[in-house]
């Protein structure tokens, strides 16, 4: 059993963000930091923390812009959620954890591919669980950005077309478009139900391009799953794109989706079995 702690932690611009720690009644040597997608989905993160098959206290920082503490949908600049999560890393690691496991979910997969980028020796593990990579692979279903239906667990819309055209437009050097924009999103964190995000939010979560030497000699630690049924993706699609570009083996779990994923048996069967190896 887990206890879920509402906390805050101090970035460099000294501004307060939000975290949650899922942390077991035992002292643990490795923490889990799980940054989360478009949706922070917490009920969903509470229930990865609970079927771990390690032994770990689980952090969930909420991203800028999610939470009620700071203005919301916005950033004040691009690149401001890598210094966030570098800042929150540390802040985690002087805590006395031996190992720090990094977690991505969807879009947060791609935020972990910045701080690889940035500095692969961040965490001793990586792990990659429904990735979005990027909005330009060819590897996602054709209705993913328009999951509004009773049978689905992804609830968003995000304004491709939009983000492509101001994404010309910011690299022709106009920048009074950074905070129009681009997506609405379930509000988890205020009574509106809906959370609008900015071009500069959305476009910061993402790498330019992705180098096809990004995982190099990083092999052993990385791991990348993706649920047979996931609405987001296509699995065999991101599979054969992900071997093709990096060499590595992705993992498709059976009976699963985009979010229940993250409390799968068979998943953390598998991701208890390589970091316990």
């Amino acid at each position: 059993m887990v206890n879920t702690i509402w906390k805050t932690y101090t970035a460099r611009d000294f501004s307060h963000l939000h975290y949650v720690s899922f942390e077991e009644e035992r002292p643990n040597n490795r923490a889990v930091i799980l940054i989360h997608g478009i949706t922070a989905e917490l009920n969903h993160q509470k229930k990865f923390a609970e079927s771990l098959n390690i032994e770990a206290d689980v952090f969930l920082p909420i991203l800028r812009g999610y939470d009620h503490l700071n203005p919301r949908g916005d950033l004040s600049y691009m690149e401001q959620f890598d210094d966030d999560l570098f800042d929150f890393i540390h802040f985690v690691k002087k805590k006395g954890y031996e190992q720090i496991v990094l977690v991505g979910h969807s879009m947060g997969c791609a935020n972990l591919l910045r701080l690889i980028h940035r500095n692969p020796k961040t965490a001793d593990h990586y792990l990659f669980v429904s990735p979005f990579f990027h909005p330009n692979l060819s590897v996602y279903r054709n209705d993913a950005t328009d999951q509004f239906k009773p049978s689905t667990d992804v609830d968003y819309v995000v304004h491709e077309k939009k983000a492509g055209t101001l994404m010309v437009l910011y690299k022709l050097g106009v920048k009074r478009i950074l905070n129009w924009t681009v997506a609405q999103i379930p509000d988890e964190f205020h009574h509106s139900g809906r959370l609008s995000l900015s071009f500069r939010l959305m476009m910061s979560r993402f790498l330019e391009k992705l180098p096809e030497d990004l995982f190099e000699g990083m092999g052993d630690r990385i791991r990348t799953y993706v649920g047979e049924y996931d609405e987001v993706v296509d699995p065999e699609n991101l599979k054969d794109w992900y071997e093709n570009t990096f060499g590595l083996n992705m993992r498709i779990i059976e009976d699963t989706d985009h979010n229940h994923i993250l409390h799968d048996p068979a998943f953390h069967t598998s991701v208890g079995e390589w970091l316990k190896g």
